[in-house]
Protein backbone atom coordinates (compact mmCIF):
# COMPACT_ATOMS: atom_id res chain seq x y z
CA UNK A 1 0.00 0.00 0.00
CA UNK A 2 1.30 3.50 -1.07
CA UNK A 3 1.97 5.78 1.39
CA UNK A 4 0.79 9.22 1.61
CA UNK A 5 1.47 12.23 3.17
CA UNK A 6 -0.19 15.48 3.79
CA UNK A 7 1.92 18.42 4.46
CA UNK A 8 0.01 21.84 4.25
CA UNK A 9 1.45 25.35 3.13
CA UNK A 10 2.90 27.48 6.47
CA UNK A 11 1.59 31.09 6.95
CA UNK A 12 3.80 33.75 5.24
CA UNK A 13 2.86 36.15 8.79
CA UNK A 14 1.40 36.29 11.55
CA UNK A 15 0.83 39.89 12.76
CA UNK A 16 1.89 40.70 16.64
CA UNK A 17 -0.52 43.27 16.99
CA UNK A 18 -4.64 43.38 15.95
CA UNK A 19 -6.08 46.90 15.27
CA UNK A 20 -8.83 48.07 17.39
CA UNK A 21 -11.21 49.30 15.34
CA UNK A 22 -11.34 47.73 11.62
CA UNK A 23 -13.17 48.68 8.61
CA UNK A 24 -16.99 47.42 7.91
CA UNK A 25 -15.43 45.76 4.89
CA UNK A 26 -15.28 42.39 3.77
CA UNK A 27 -12.37 41.15 2.05
CA UNK A 28 -11.41 38.58 -0.56
CA UNK A 29 -8.21 37.71 -2.46
CA UNK A 30 -6.96 35.34 -5.23
CA UNK A 31 -6.34 35.79 -8.97
CA UNK A 32 -9.39 36.39 -11.51
CA UNK A 33 -9.76 33.10 -12.61
CA UNK A 34 -13.70 30.64 -12.87
CA UNK A 35 -12.36 28.94 -9.86
CA UNK A 36 -12.89 31.51 -7.31
CA UNK A 37 -16.41 32.02 -8.21
CA UNK A 38 -16.17 35.66 -7.71
CA UNK A 39 -19.33 35.68 -10.35
CA UNK A 40 -21.15 33.85 -7.38
CA UNK A 41 -19.60 36.61 -4.86
CA UNK A 42 -21.07 39.39 -6.89
CA UNK A 43 -24.54 38.05 -7.20
CA UNK A 44 -24.24 37.51 -3.19
CA UNK A 45 -22.84 40.97 -2.92
CA UNK A 46 -26.05 42.28 -4.91
CA UNK A 47 -28.47 41.44 -2.12
CA UNK A 48 -25.95 42.32 0.48
CA UNK A 49 -25.14 46.28 -0.24
CA UNK A 50 -29.08 46.65 -0.47
CA UNK A 51 -29.11 45.28 3.05
CA UNK A 52 -26.25 46.48 4.48
CA UNK A 53 -25.51 49.78 3.03
CA UNK A 54 -22.20 50.89 5.36
CA UNK A 55 -20.10 47.98 4.77
CA UNK A 56 -18.01 46.97 1.54
CA UNK A 57 -16.51 44.45 -0.04
CA UNK A 58 -12.80 44.99 -1.61
CA UNK A 59 -11.42 41.75 -4.06
CA UNK A 60 -7.51 42.06 -4.63
CA UNK A 61 -6.05 39.27 -7.20
CA UNK A 62 -4.20 39.42 -10.15
CA UNK A 63 -5.39 38.38 -13.88
CA UNK A 64 -7.97 40.14 -16.06
CA UNK A 65 -11.16 41.20 -14.38
CA UNK A 66 -13.09 42.75 -17.08
CA UNK A 67 -15.50 39.85 -17.12
CA UNK A 68 -15.92 40.92 -13.28
CA UNK A 69 -16.23 43.93 -14.11
CA UNK A 70 -19.40 43.35 -16.68
CA UNK A 71 -20.83 41.54 -13.98
CA UNK A 72 -20.72 45.08 -11.63
CA UNK A 73 -22.01 46.77 -14.11
CA UNK A 74 -24.70 44.23 -15.00
CA UNK A 75 -25.82 43.99 -11.83
CA UNK A 76 -25.29 47.98 -11.27
CA UNK A 77 -23.49 47.66 -7.68
CA UNK A 78 -22.09 50.91 -5.93
CA UNK A 79 -18.58 50.70 -7.34
CA UNK A 80 -17.81 52.81 -4.66
CA UNK A 81 -18.43 50.02 -1.75
CA UNK A 82 -17.69 46.95 -4.34
CA UNK A 83 -14.14 47.36 -5.43
CA UNK A 84 -11.73 44.29 -7.82
CA UNK A 85 -8.38 45.61 -7.15
CA UNK A 86 -4.86 44.64 -8.93
CA UNK A 87 -2.69 42.26 -6.64
CA UNK A 88 -0.94 44.34 -4.12
CA UNK A 89 2.23 42.94 -2.50
CA UNK A 90 0.98 44.19 1.38
CA UNK A 91 -2.08 42.10 1.57
CA UNK A 92 -1.76 41.95 4.97
CA UNK A 93 -2.55 45.75 5.85
CA UNK A 94 -5.74 44.56 3.93
CA UNK A 95 -6.73 42.37 6.02
CA UNK A 96 -5.96 43.94 8.94
CA UNK A 97 -8.35 46.72 7.41
CA UNK A 98 -10.97 44.47 6.90
CA UNK A 99 -13.93 42.99 9.21
CA UNK A 100 -13.95 39.29 8.10
CA UNK A 101 -12.98 37.60 4.98
CA UNK A 102 -14.88 35.76 1.50
CA UNK A 103 -13.85 32.52 -0.01
CA UNK A 104 -16.57 31.77 -2.67
CA UNK A 105 -14.32 29.24 -4.49
CA UNK A 106 -15.47 26.09 -6.46
CA UNK A 107 -13.07 24.11 -5.62
CA UNK A 108 -9.93 25.14 -3.30
CA UNK A 109 -6.32 22.80 -3.10
CA UNK A 110 -5.41 24.14 0.38
CA UNK A 111 -6.41 27.96 1.01
CA UNK A 112 -3.49 30.77 1.88
CA UNK A 113 -5.96 33.33 1.44
CA UNK A 114 -8.17 31.74 4.20
CA UNK A 115 -4.90 30.90 7.13
CA UNK A 116 -3.48 34.54 5.80
CA UNK A 117 -6.77 35.75 6.94
CA UNK A 118 -7.35 33.98 10.02
CA UNK A 119 -3.79 35.04 10.95
CA UNK A 120 -5.03 38.02 11.32
CA UNK A 121 -7.92 38.20 13.47
CA UNK A 122 -10.41 37.57 10.35
CA UNK A 123 -13.17 35.05 10.63
CA UNK A 124 -13.58 33.25 7.41
CA UNK A 125 -17.09 32.68 5.34
CA UNK A 126 -16.44 30.35 2.61
CA UNK A 127 -18.32 27.57 0.53
CA UNK A 128 -18.03 24.46 1.83
CA UNK A 129 -16.30 23.28 -1.90
CA UNK A 130 -13.52 20.45 -2.12
CA UNK A 131 -11.40 20.26 -0.97
CA UNK A 132 -9.50 23.22 1.18
CA UNK A 133 -11.79 25.63 3.51
CA UNK A 134 -13.36 22.06 5.76
CA UNK A 135 -9.36 21.53 6.49
CA UNK A 136 -8.95 24.74 7.92
CA UNK A 137 -12.40 26.44 9.42
CA UNK A 138 -14.02 24.97 12.36
CA UNK A 139 -17.64 25.37 11.15
CA UNK A 140 -19.08 27.88 14.19
CA UNK A 141 -16.28 28.45 15.73
CA UNK A 142 -13.62 30.49 13.35
CA UNK A 143 -15.32 30.39 10.52
CA UNK A 144 -18.70 29.81 8.78
CA UNK A 145 -19.35 26.86 5.84
CA UNK A 146 -21.78 27.70 2.95
CA UNK A 147 -23.12 25.33 1.47
CA UNK A 148 -20.89 24.81 -2.03
CA UNK A 149 -22.37 27.22 -4.74
CA UNK A 150 -25.58 28.39 -2.62
CA UNK A 151 -25.80 32.18 -3.65
CA UNK A 152 -29.07 33.09 -2.00
CA UNK A 153 -27.27 31.31 1.54
CA UNK A 154 -23.96 33.29 0.93
CA UNK A 155 -25.83 36.89 0.84
CA UNK A 156 -28.05 35.11 3.61
CA UNK A 157 -25.00 34.47 6.00
CA UNK A 158 -22.81 37.56 5.22
CA UNK A 159 -25.50 40.12 6.22
CA UNK A 160 -26.19 37.96 9.27
CA UNK A 161 -22.33 38.14 10.33
CA UNK A 162 -22.61 41.85 9.88
CA UNK A 163 -24.97 42.65 12.07
CA UNK A 164 -22.86 40.31 14.55
CA UNK A 165 -19.88 42.58 15.59
CA UNK A 166 -19.05 40.60 19.13
CA UNK A 167 -19.39 37.41 16.67
CA UNK A 168 -17.04 38.45 14.22
CA UNK A 169 -14.66 39.49 17.18
CA UNK A 170 -14.87 36.32 19.14
CA UNK A 171 -15.01 34.07 15.76
CA UNK A 172 -11.80 36.08 14.80
CA UNK A 173 -9.72 35.76 18.13
CA UNK A 174 -10.55 32.04 17.84
CA UNK A 175 -9.19 32.00 14.42
CA UNK A 176 -6.27 33.72 14.73
CA UNK A 177 -5.78 31.32 17.78
CA UNK A 178 -6.65 27.79 15.27
CA UNK A 179 -4.83 28.48 12.68
CA UNK A 180 -1.44 28.87 14.89
CA UNK A 181 -1.17 24.89 14.13
CA UNK A 182 0.28 26.05 10.53
CA UNK A 183 3.46 27.98 11.99
CA UNK A 184 6.46 27.59 10.01
CA UNK A 185 8.14 25.52 12.55
CA UNK A 186 5.58 23.06 13.21
CA UNK A 187 5.30 22.51 9.50
CA UNK A 188 8.86 22.07 8.81
CA UNK A 189 8.92 19.52 11.72
CA UNK A 190 6.25 17.78 9.86
CA UNK A 191 8.57 17.74 6.82
CA UNK A 192 11.90 16.85 9.11
CA UNK A 193 9.89 13.23 10.25
CA UNK A 194 8.77 12.43 6.96
CA UNK A 195 12.00 12.56 5.30
CA UNK A 196 13.82 11.29 8.51
CA UNK A 197 10.81 8.00 7.99
CA UNK A 198 12.31 6.94 4.56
Amino acid sequence: IPRVDVIPNPLPFYPKEMPVNRKKRVIAVGRYFDEKGYDMLLKAWAVVEKVNPDWELAIYGDGNRSYYERIVSSLDLDRKRCVLNDCISDVQHEYLNSSFFVCTSRFEGFGMGIIEAMACGLPVVAFDCLWGPRSIITDGEDGILVENGNVEKMAETLVLLMQDPDRIADMGRRARNNVQRFYIDGIAEKWKRLFDGL
